[in-house]
């Protein structure tokens, strides 16, 4: 990175520090604002991940090093064997941010924000004073009283919590005010509060997207955008039923097409007596309509099915000379392609013959024996069905031009099994290609079941007690997070 490039992302980081900075916030007044590295302020509560995760003793690893102790001593086990005080700064603040990852994980399998809102809406309708006041204080009064009439055009909860951290009003009673229980929003609180404490540049993804739910003293938070009841567009310019002022239409064709559906809630709302003989018809269109829905949704998997044999029938019979197919990774690095594009994955599971895939991988941190310098972090875990020991797929995605175009294929790195178990944990090594056992007429997919066939033959089962050591924190959907060592987007 030049010196130009290094001053633009260090006026961005201290434009939105300062956005934090001069409302008073700081680490000491709320426990959320804690760095993602900070493993010894992070906020506990009962099964916060951390708390499942100690009740394994396999993870603790005894390790003469003062930040595995420290690291062990605040929150009950360290997840490397490996001294941190000797790992690069990446790689240590990485391992360093796992507790508040866990936590991150386990929040958000926790929360409910459907009742947050209802929670919200409903001590709105009672006029609450003090619910009154907190809105009133982050300017999203108007806001909840849009979404009081129509439910579905409740804002952000972002627009909720980040002014709550600006004014240091983001106490645990406060959210149990707004939101009815601190469990219902804890992965926002958790995800919002890490960033007040190291402000993403504003010129950086993350530092966008946090921008926007910015406090403005003279700015009210705007509702949601209405949805048409029909087709779902998203609209300002939608408008409402004339009659019962409760649902948005983007056009008369929809309202039209929606007003069936939409009668018996129509009448009610405008206090009529709804006929029954309405509210079957209702009920009959409703389900036909879901029907059809569902057809078109069936349709389009066995379209998309069709086209995956389509393809693997080209993978299992192309000619021998696409062995020598090469593209680029992204990070520009020129490799073979083993597999083709479209569904290249299945096609692994489907040439990996006794072979069941037991979860995609995108490794958080590398089982012992294998090398993370050499190896990519994408792949699959697959078990035997004879014995049930487990294989590792490693591979890289490949990319057309120089390593930014479209997809075009996998190289597979290796494929790995336990070589031993020590003290209850799994040691595992790369199984050789059999380049030996190739031959000259032998396509890619030919190659990749002897190579597969061979790990299947090379794995060996382990006591349920091992511990793999495969830290899979997945591909999320798309997320923005900031860390301690860079900015960093999340596709699934």
């Amino acid at each position: 990175m030049g010196k130009k490039s290094k001053r633009v992302r260090k006026k961005g980081h201290q434009q939105l520090k300062s956005a934090f900075s001069s409302l008073e916030v700081t680490s000491t007044n709320n426990k959320y604002v804690v760095a993602r590295t900070d493993f010894k302020h992070i906020p506990r509560w009962p099964n916060d991940g951390i708390e499942q995760e100690v009740s394994n003793k396999d993870v603790d690893h005894i390790v003469n090093d003062p930040i595995n102790i420290a690291l062990r001593e605040a929150v009950g086990f360290c997840p490397t064997p490996l001294p941190l005080s000797q790992n690069d700064p990446e790689s240590r603040d990485f391992v360093l941010s796992l507790p508040h990852m866990m936590q991150s994980r386990t929040a958000e399998e926790q929360s409910d924000l459907s009742s947050a809102k209802e929670y919200l809406i409903a001590a709105y309708k009672r006029k609450d004073p003090k619910v009154m006041l907190l809105l009133r204080e982050i300017n999203c009064k108007t806001a909840v009283y849009k979404a009081s009439c129509d439910n579905g055009r409740f804002p952000d909860f972002r627009y909720f919590i980040v002014p709550l951290f600006q004014k240091n009003l983001a106490s645990d009673e406060n959210i149990e005010l707004l939101f009815g229980k601190v469990s219902h929003v804890r992965h926002l609180l958790l995800e919002i509060g890490s960033q007040v404490a190291e402000p993403p540049p504003s010129n950086s993804p993350a530092g966008a997207h946090l921008s926007q739910f910015l406090y403005k003293e003279d700015e009210k938070v705007a509702p949601g955008q209405k949805a048409c009841a029909e087709c779902g567009i998203l609209s300002e310019d939608n408008v409402k039923c004339s009659a019962c002022k409760s649902v948005h239409y983007c056009s008369r064709d929809c309202q039209r097409k929606h007003w069936t559906i939409h009668k018996p809630d129509c009448l009610a709302a405008q206090g009529k007596l709804v006929p029954k003989s309405v509210l079957q018809k209702a009920r009959n269109v409703q389900t036909e309509k879901d029907e059809r829905k569902a057809e078109l949704e069936a349709q389009k998997q066995e379209d998309l099915n069709n086209d995956f044999v389509e393809r693997y029938e080209k993978f299992v019979h192309e000619p021998p000379d696409l062995c020598d197919s090469w593209a680029h990774c992204c990070r520009g690095k020129r490799l073979r392609v083993h597999v083709p594009t479209v569904n290249a994955i299945n096609m692994i599971e489907l040439s990996a013959i006794l072979l069941k895939k037991v979860q995609t991988l995108s490794l958080g941190m590398y089982p012992d024996g294998i090398d993370d310098t050499m190896y990519g972090f994408r792949g699959l875990e697959l078990e035997n069905l004879d014995n049930k020991a487990r294989i590792i797929v490693l591979f890289e995605r490949l990319f057309e031009g120089e390593g930014n175009g479209v997809g075009c294929g996998l190289h597979i790195d290796g494929i790995f099994v336990v070589d031993k178990v020590v003290k209850r944990r799994a040691k595992w090594r790369l199984v050789r290609e059999p380049l030996e056992l190739y031959k000259a007429n032998d396509n890619r997919n030919e190659r990749l079941i002897k190579y597969a066939q061979l790990a299947r033959h090379e794995a060996k089962p382990v006591p349920e007690t091992v511990d793999l050591g495969i830290h899979n924190p997945g591909d999320p959907d798309l997320s923005l997070m900031s860390t301690a060592f860079g900015d960093h987007v999340s596709v699934k």
